[in-house]
């Protein structure tokens, strides 16, 4: 499971599984237990907090920015099709334990 909050902590939220299309292999062999950034469906994204906490700005360019009302975090940024991109940390676990097609022969 990967996590991440808004600065405050006010907005936590989850994705449970992040697959080799959502976040490539570099970005995931690279990051030793930090946050970084993917790209996902909506649908993937389960967020808990008080429904005034969260807020959507909306952009010209037709992204919704969805931010904490508390601190002004942006907890992620969603686009016209329905994806997100979202910020989350991982710790402890092997992200790569699963086949990946780079490897396969």
């Amino acid at each position: 499971m990967f996590r991440g909050s808004c600065s405050c902590q006010s907005i936590q939220y989850e994705v449970d599984h992040i697959s080799e299309l959502e976040a490539d292999s570099e970005t995931l062999s690279q990051a030793d237990a930090s946050a970084f950034r993917v790209r996902i469906s909506k649908e993937a994204l389960v967020i808990d907090c008080a429904p005034s906490t969260l807020a959507a700005l909306h952009e010209a360019n037709g992204e919704t920015h969805h931010v904490c009302n508390l601190c002004g975090s942006i907890v992620y940024i969603e686009d016209t099709s329905r994806n997100v991109v979202v910020e989350v940390n991982y710790s402890g676990h092997d992200v790569l334990a699963e086949t990946h097609g780079q490897f396969i022969l």
